[in-house]
């Protein structure tokens, strides 16, 4: 058994063994915001282009798409990947890409900012709790009294009410 010393020094000598790869069959939290939060995902073409690439970019890659929510300056999703392979970085790099192309030309600006969120989720952590949770965020956002009222928000894998 090593000490925490020798854990310490095996660690700086190679930091790399202990980073998150993100590859696997892990679930995410990913939040992205618009570019300079501008007000995008009010109109339900712009959201079903943005849709269309997640979709496309989901299944490519290998990922489940439990939870998404399009906030008038946001999207908000739990992914998960199907396989030993799915890489989330790889997916999400695409993903972006992708829905950046079709929406840039009639923006004239990048449709994302560059930065983003992502949590892992433990395994004791419930999807479908979590995925309650930002379905309700319309609800706490003032923009429907109910979250089955919101129309760009949904589940490629789940059914399920959007109300607890």
């Amino acid at each position: 058994m090593s000490s925490d010393n020798e854990m310490n020094l095996q660690k700086e000598a190679n930091p790399e063994a202990y980073r998150f790869n993100y590859k696997g069959m892990h679930r995410y939290v990913i939040t992205v915001s618009t570019y300079r939060s501008r007000k995008l995902f009010t109109e339900k073409g712009t959201v079903m282009k943005v849709l269309d690439a997640l979709r496309e970019s989901s299944w490519k890659h290998h990922f489940d798409i439990y939870a998404y929510c399009f906030l008038p300056d946001e999207l908000v999703m739990i992914a998960r990947g199907k396989t030993e392979y799915s890489d989330m970085k790889a997916f999400f790099s695409v993903f972006r890409s992708l829905s950046n192309e079709m929406l840039e030309p009639a923006l004239g600006h990048p449709l994302w900012k560059k930065k983003y969120t992502e949590r892992v989720l433990r395994k004791k952590q419930e999807s479908r709790e979590i995925a309650l949770g930002i379905f309700q965020l319309p609800v706490k956002a003032g923009l429907v009294s109910n979250a089955n009222e919101y129309p760009f928000q949904g589940s490629f894998v789940l059914n399920f009410q959007k109300t607890t």
